[in-house]
């Protein structure tokens, strides 16, 4: 059963419950082999599985059952996996699809058949010109993270950009976002590269960089490529700041903190914040040998109010799951609560971090330290500039 795309599938909480039919089947489509798996990947699979045990391993009395399969970054064969899904397995929702162009591709073929897609995606299109009614951006998008982090650079001084993007949707959009953060707050962007997804030498990159006139380096890329540019920037002793806008713990822990220094951003979970965050990662840690990503508890919130949603709604059919998924606030593993709003986007704050010197990482992957926090209204693209059709109906 589509074992070309790593496919698997297992009724979490349920193994002795024999063959009886899963009343809620959930399809995890993530990059599993790829280069943000390490980010995501297996272990928001881990995340999901402790979502569905800790609501009890079933819902309406019946066993849930977890599909995942690998969409291998190409957006044809997540667009085939969802096809599948749907018309073999009967799958009751779609989770992550953790890359833009993949995302873009599925979620025509979801909203057509009727089924909730909560997904990982970041591209601002999913909840602009692209949002659809079943349809949940749990990821920060590209708008609210560029402004996070962008703005309060320019207006401390780093004001001259250079740009390093991924050449695909996703890239595209943040370096986008970024660039009008950027000149709205007063910088200006004075040069840009793209790299390929199969790109691993990043030198003639940074030397354009340092060539530009720019007082900071903008990563509208991620994952290893983000870890390579680093690595290879102090190799060149450079001096000028990296500011990547999609940074996670596992990136620091891959390219040393000694090449991620001093470097601001924002993320929208810190598994050191408080008490709530400290517990759950203690738990995840069990499991899989680190604490979680902000991915990682993303899928766990999603899926546990997903499935509070099919039980106070008492059915699986999308419209009503969604109109029960929209209406109570989203429990946040911090504390407190986030909302969805018409768009699809979840509306939620940011938390600002510094990365720690290597002498102040005194416990094993504590390499944020928190130093404020942005506003979730600020992060939001304003109403009257956004084309998705879902506002003012109804």
């Amino acid at each position: 059963m589509m074992t070309r795309k790593l496919l698997c599938s297992v009724a979490v909480g349920a193994l002795a419950a024999g063959p009886a039919m899963a009343d809620v089947t959930l399809g995890y489509l993530a990059d599993l082999s790829g280069s943000t798996s390490v980010l995501s990947g297996e272990s928001s699979r881990v995340a999901i599985e402790m979502a569905i045990e800790d609501f009890g391993g079933e819902v309406l009395g019946e066993p849930i059952e977890l599909l995942s399969a690998d969409h291998l970054t190409q957006a044809d064969t997540g667009a085939s996996i969802v096809r599948e899904w749907i018309d073999v397995e009967g799958v009751d929702v779609v989770l992550s699809a953790d890359n833009s162009a993949v995302g873009l591709a599925a979620s025509p073929i979801l909203a057509e058949a009727g089924i909730p897609f909560l997904h990982g995606a970041s591209t601002s299109a999913l909840s602009n010109d692209q949002c659809e009614p079943l349809q949940i951006q749990a990821l920060m998008d590209t708008y609210g993270l560029s402004r996070a982090i962008t703005v309060p650079l320019v207006e401390s001084g780093n004001d001259q950009w250079f740009f390093i993007t991924v050449d695909y949707a996703f890239g595209q959009a943040l370096e986008a976002a970024g660039a009008a953060a950027i000149e709205e707050a007063g910088g200006a962007v004075v040069g840009t590269v793209r790299h390929s997804p199969q790109d691993i030498d990043f030198s003639a990159y940074l030397l354009e960089a340092q060539a530009s006139g720019a007082n900071a380096i903008g990563l509208a890329t991620f994952g290893s490529w983000q870890v390579a540019i680093a690595k290879q920037a102090d190799e060149f002793g450079m001096e000028l700041p990296l500011v990547p806008y999609f940074l996670g713990i596992t990136d620091v822990e891959s390219a040393g903190i000694e090449n991620l220094q001093g470097i601001r951003g924002a993320v929208q979970f810190y598994w050191n914040e408080n008490d709530a965050t400290r517990e759950f990662s203690a738990r995840f840690a069990e499991r899989y040998g680190r604490p979680p990503t902000f991915t990682n508890a993303m899928m766990y919130e999603t899926v546990r109010h997903y499935l509070e949603s099919v039980e106070a709604a008492g059915t699986t059919e999308g419209v009503a799951v969604n109109e029960a998924f929209r209406a109570t606030p989203i429990d946040m593993i911090r504390g407190g609560t986030t909302t969805v709003r018409e768009d699809g986007r979840q509306i939620r704050p940011m938390l600002i971090y510094q990365t720690r010197a290597p002498e102040e990482v005194t416990t094993d992957w504590d390499f944020f330290e928190i130093i404020g926090e942005a506003d979730a209204d600020s992060l939001l693209l304003p109403q009257d500039q956004s084309t998705c059709r879902l506002f003012g109906e109804g």
